[in-house]
């Protein structure tokens, strides 16, 4: 990346200082509300209802914007005993993103610490919380800490290989959460800020390799590499 704009470094290092949080958060939601949709209507099909049902309340209050309210309900839960496993870590997963969006990343991170502690191998649930982790890390401008967490994070779930002829006999693995490539972004500025331009190029071009049809991300990827 030696010969990368001055330009292009401007708009890579103001990314967090400038819209950090605002993209950060954004996606956090964006993966709550998919765990919600998806892990709520199957815990209430399986043997888990009753869990399902201590979060309802909480949840009816998430989805009406009233996040304060449902703070206190999601956390009454949490330390009541009577939430263990997944539903616990989603309670803890929704707690830990309200107080992101309110900027209170220390409390945050002790939520996703908290949900992923619990959410076993319940991928939609275990990345956002890991994702969640990673993006306090951001803010707070530990980019060695998000660094490892997003390494783990697409260790675990990136399961596409950007075989062409695999995909078109539609024989390439696919990942097991949605945001793979958004934490491959994410991981290519931390890397950048951290001066390992090597690797903040490595990272760009599996973009370009892996994910080159998801449009939003290969953009960025190119202007990065200045492609």
């Amino acid at each position: 990346m030696a010969n990368e704009s001055n330009t292009n470094n401007s708009e890579i290092k103001e990314f967090f200082v400038a819209h950090g949080s605002k993209v950060i958060a954004a996606i956090v939601v964006i993966m709550v509300i998919v765990v919600g949709v998806v892990q709520f209507r199957d815990y209430r099909k399986a043997a888990a209802a009753e869990q399902a049902e201590l979060l309802g309340p909480g949840m009816t209050l998430l989805y009406a914007n009233q996040n304060d309210s449902a703070f206190v309900e999601f956390e009454s839960k949490i330390n009541s005993g009577k939430l263990s496993g997944v539903a616990l870590a989603k309670a803890a997963l929704y707690a830990g993103n309200i107080k992101f969006q309110a900027g209170e990343f220390d409390a945050a991170a002790v939520f996703f610490q908290k949900s992923l502690d619990n959410a076993g191998s319940v991928a939609l649930v275990r990345s956002a919380a890991m994702h969640g982790l990673a993006s306090v890390k951001i803010e707070k401008a530990d980019y060695s800490a998000a660094a490892g967490l997003l390494e783990k994070y697409i260790s675990e779930f990136a399961k596409r290989t950007g075989d062409q002829e695999d995909r078109f006999q539609k024989d390439e693995p696919v990942d097991e959460v949605p945001m793979v490539a958004d934490a491959m972004w994410k991981l290519t500025l931390v890397y950048e800020q951290l001066g390992a331009a090597d690797k903040a190029k490595q990272t760009a071009e599996r973009i370009l390799t892996v994910y080159g049809d998801n449009q939003a991300y290969a953009d960025k990827a190119k202007k990065f590499l200045n492609i």
